[in-house]
């Protein structure tokens, strides 16, 4: 019932206020009376009710300094601005369609709620109560209109469930749980970083040198791209910045790496020399055929360029002018280029399918060379572990510095501001002025009414007198 009272107090107050003023209009043109009009202020001057006047206007303001600043607690709302710059497109990030409705959704509620350990109410007890609605709304009927919003209002309207509830806690709550997800989601993904060697502790030392040297070099493309993006960026944790990094992951590369695989050459070293060695003959001869396949596929291709190249370009040249309007003779794209493209993207194919069985070639030349037993090598390991340890530092160097960098820039993504309390205390303020002269003016409109009755009757009682006179 408190609920309801206060939650319509202004409408019952307006309400009333305005039955009393209409009632005193009603009566002053139903009197037609200025003399009577006149007397008013003579009238009332005498009468007692002025006191009481006073007093119940003072009553209604002490009402609403307590009933308005509760019904204030139970409208909150909070501007979500999005300053990204795909935000103007109506993108996430991303890329991806933005869809306003998600800050309302339940995986955000629920954590809402978690967050403020509500134990009297649920993530759909929560959805009832707020809204959103872009801050300016376009017109989806008049081209002109069209506007895509970046700022949305997040509103809060309590209900009898959540009235006992601090209504400001509520929306902070749900506004900073959309805030935490935004970031999360859009946030860069280190995940790529993450290092897991076991899965190829079993393979052969030269396959694990291929693999340290892909990870070694996924984080220093990794850092190259961060660096591309924020070249001043440095870490306040390490110190580090994403090009240093990168250096560092480079070195692990050329340095580290080469320096086992030279030591694994060098000495013939191999975990099972009989299978690697049968692995690398196998690869050897299909790489062979796939050298042969593209080795023809390049001279079929040169020899279709020569036998329609002089054709082909004496019909191409179309008469046009540039942007100055000057007249060139235009030569457009023909077949001719296609079998150009094809036959160095063959020819770069063939040089590097010789260079892996010259290199596979080399290694066989070396483990056949030497006769060390297969098995684990005590130095081999050693710098194995060395490098491992190495690309793990690095690996989390890295990820902290994304993680660093994109907080920075993913809290900038969002941002979320509640009406402060002075704000609300001004509006409040400014409400409770409004509805005290309100309700006075129309106490006195409903005062000079009942002046006028009297008045009336007055005026009446003297006319009859008179006229008994006569």
């Amino acid at each position: 019932m408190m609920f309801f009272l206060i939650k319509n107090y202004p409408q019952v107050l307006i309400s009333i206020s305005m039955l009393m003023i209409l009632c005193a209009a009603s009566r002053l043109i139903w009197s037609r009376s200025l003399s009577l009009i006149k007397d008013f202020r003579a009238i009332y001057r005498t009468l007692k009710i002025r006191k009481w006047l006073r007093l119940l206007i003072i009553l209604v303001f002490f009402l609403n300094c307590v009933a308005l600043p509760l019904k204030a607690q139970q409208n909150i709302s909070a501007d979500i601005s999005l300053n990204y710059v795909k935000a103007s497109q109506g993108l996430n990030p991303n890329g991806t369609r933005y869809n306003p409705a998600g800050i309302l959704s339940t995986e955000i509620l629920e954590n809402a709620v978690e967050k403020g350990a509500l134990h009297d109410i649920t993530a759909k007890d929560l959805g009832r109560v707020l809204s959103v609605v872009p801050k300016v709304q376009g017109n989806s009927y008049d081209e002109g209109q069209y506007f895509i919003s970046t700022q949305f209002v997040l509103s809060y309207n309590a209900n009898q469930d959540t009235a006992s509830l601090d209504g400001e806690l509520l929306l902070n709550l749900a506004a900073e749980s959309y805030k935490e997800w935004f970031v999360s989601k859009y946030s860069d993904n280190v995940g790529a970083l993450d290092m897991n060697f076991t899965e190829f502790e079993r393979e052969d030392y030269l396959d694990i040198c291929e693999y340290l040297k892909k990870r070694a070099d996924l984080i220093r493309a990794y850092m190259t791209g961060m660096a591309s993006e924020e070249p001043a960026f440095q870490s306040a944790s390490n110190g580090e910045t994403f090009q240093s990094v990168a250096s560092q992951a480079d070195n692990v590369s050329a340095v580290m790496v080469e320096k086992l695989e030279a030591y694994l050459l060098e000495n013939g070293v191999s975990k099972s020399t009989d299978a690697y060695m049968s692995r690398l003959g196998f690869q050897n001869v299909f790489s062979y055929f796939d050298g042969e396949r593209a080795d023809s596929s390049y001279k079929n291709s040169l020899a279709a360029i020569s036998m329609y190249e002089d054709d082909m370009a004496r019909i191409v040249l179309v008469p046009t002018v540039d942007t100055e309007y000057q007249f060139y003779m235009s030569q457009t794209r023909i077949g001719i280029d296609d079998f150009a493209k094809r036959a160095e993207s063959y020819s770069n194919n063939r040089t590097k399918i010789n260079d892996g069985i010259v290199r596979n070639n080399h290694i066989l030349n070396q483990l056949s060379t030497f006769s060390h037993s297969s098995g684990t090598d005590e130095r081999a390991e050693t710098l194995v572990m060395q490098i491992e340890a190495e690309l793990n530092k690095l690996a989390d160097k890295a990820q902290t510095m994304i993680k660093e960098y994109s907080a920075s820039q993913s809290n900038k993504y969002i941002t979320i501001t509640v009406s402060s309390v002075e704000e609300r205390a001004i509006r409040i303020i400014i409400d409770i002025v409004f509805y005290t002269v309100l309700f006075a003016f129309a106490v006195y409109c409903a005062a000079f009414t009942v002046v006028m009755g009297i008045s009336f009757k007055r005026a009446k009682h003297v006319k009859n007198r008179a006229a008994a006179g006569e």
